[in-house]
């Protein structure tokens, strides 16, 4: 096979059934210390193919497959400055001593369907290879990846790599990737067990014109019977010169960037005063958001300090109580029980799920939202003014609850609808009219009209360490009866995460 194919190859993998040959038994004879070195071009065993580019042959090769951008990162990119294994960080799963063959690694089986790949050179760090699972949807970018595998009814170990940030290089000599990187691994045994082939392809939409592929073998080794480090350690600072030009250099460039600064230090302000807007006229509230229409004035009430004191009580980060949750705790109700006309019905039947709005990265609606498992959201509140802000923005979206009007406003239709709200005791009523029709109600394409009317509860419980939320649905045009359902979120410490959705199409 030629040393760099086209991009069939990987489609060709991308195609196999992952789970056709599936086991979750990962066989004995690829547990064990696999050692690199020594295997090369001249002293494969009897019967291998030939190694196809050794290390120093494909460092100097992949800049033909990089795209301009990619080429121009790697010109700039400087040795002294950013090589990370030089400072005893991870530097990714191409650099020497990992794919090139020279070091060794353990395969050990851990619990939770796993088996980690635990590699002699600390620099490449741990893989945990997941069997028998898909990538989660949104893949927290890390330097080796999210790596998923299977077992092929041949014995073959194929690996799946996605999700990587674009910090570490293909290979030695600064060549640049993006978070777009894809590599399939494929392992096999031959020699009676006592060799390993590793077949890497790789390919990045991105930065490459095409994906390539190269060859590595292992041989099997006893595993050790004492202890002994790994570990990475630098010079101790007198010795390391490496770190002392790395210091030298970005000093020198941070000292550039603060005399720029400094240059603007006494910049004058313009002299004379700004001339005011011309006046409305009529007046209005500033909208939220591109698409929203210019909200016309409407009466406002005043709000107790009682309640606005409630209200800040309420603010912080909810997640949804984990299963099994205490009994007090139970969510009720599942949205696959909405009782549809039959005009809806016929509607939902005739969907495809493949176009569900979740799956595309579009925003579900409060009423689909507040029941998913990912609801994980921060109440931000002022005197007047509830915003539910979403982790995963993408679905859920920024939400802004009125506690200062006690009517609605009139205006195009939106996703979220116009929430206007006060309290019932410690319990705040969400009053929520005036959505379009584009969201569902559920996972099975149940469709609503806009005369969707939501009216949510929502209180403290336990002193406040969880909330309760019950929403009930009206829509006399495409609910056969409203429908109510209760979910509990517990109060938590830690901050919102960056979610990002990715489309599923």
């Amino acid at each position: 096979m030629p040393a760099f194919g086209q991009r069939a190859i990987l489609s060709l993998l991308l195609l196999l059934p992952a789970a056709a040959h599936a086991q979750t038994k990962i066989p004995a004879a690829f547990l064990g210390t696999w050692a690199g070195g020594g295997i090369g071009a001249n002293n494969a065993p009897a019967g291998t193919p030939p190694i196809e580019l050794p290390y120093q042959e494909l460092d100097k090769k992949l800049g033909d497959f990089l795209v301009p951008w990619a080429f121009a990162q790697h010109e700039a990119l400087e040795w002294n400055t950013d090589d990370t294994g030089q400072a005893c960080k991870l530097d990714g799963m191409f650099r020497p001593g990992a794919a090139t063959g020279g070091g060794g690694f353990r395969f050990v089986e851990a619990a939770g369907n796993k088996l980690y790949q635990v590699w002699g050179v600390d620099e490449r760090g741990l893989a945990r290879i997941y069997l028998d699972s898909p990538h989660p949807r949104n893949v927290a970018l890390t330097w080796n990846g999210d790596s998923r595998g299977r077992f092929e009814g041949d014995g073959t170990l194929v690996v799946d790599i996605t999700g990587f940030n674009a910090k570490s290089w293909l290979e030695s000599d600064r060549w640049a990737h993006s978070e777009e990187l894809h590599v399939i691994e494929r392992y096999r045994l031959f020699g009676n067990g006592e060799y390993l082939q590793l077949r890497t392809f790789v390919d990045d939409r991105l930065a490459l014109k095409a994906p390539y592929t190269f060859t590595r073998y292992y041989r099997k080794v006893a595993d050790a019977t004492e202890g002994g480090e790994g570990v990475c350690n630098q010079n101790v600072p007198e010795d390391d010169l490496w770190s002392q030009r790395r210091n030298k250099l970005l000093s020198d460039h941070d000292a550039k960037f603060a005399a720029f600064v400094a240059t603007y230090n006494n910049e004058p302000l313009p002299q004379g005063s700004i001339p005011p807007p011309p006046p409305r006229a009529t007046a209005s509230a500033v909208p939220l958001g591109a698409n929203a229409p210019a909200a016309k004035a409407v009466p406002t009430i005043p709000l107790q300090a009682a309640d606005s004191a409630k209200l800040r009580a309420l603010a912080g980060v909810y997640e949804p109580v984990p299963a099994p949750a205490p009994a007090a705790l139970k969510p009720v109700g599942t949205l696959a029980d909405l009782a549809l006309l039959p005009s809806a019905s016929d509607a939902a039947r005739q969907k495809n799920l493949e176009f569900d709005p979740a799956r595309h990265c579009m925003v579900v609606g409060p009423f689909r939202m507040m029941a998913r498992d990912d609801a994980r959201f921060e109440l931000l509140a002022t005197s007047n003014r509830a915003t539910l802000m979403f982790e995963n923005i993408a679905l859920g979206n920024k939400r802004e609850i009125y506690l200062s009007r006690a009517e609605h406003t009139t205006g195009e239709p939106t996703y979220l609808g116009d929430s206007i709200a006060r309290f019932d005791g410690d319990t705040l009523v969400v009053d929520t009219v005036g959505f379009n029709d584009l969201t569902w109600l559920n996972d099975a394409a149940a469709p609503h009209s806009e005369a969707l009317h939501l009216v949510e509860r929502i209180r403290p419980v336990q002193a406040g360490k969880y909330l309760e939320y019950r929403v009930t649905a009206d829509d006399a045009k495409a609910l056969a009866k409203p429908y109510t359902y209760t979910r509990y979120f517990q109060r938590t410490t830690a901050e919102l995460k960056e979610d990002f959705c990715e489309d599923r199409r």
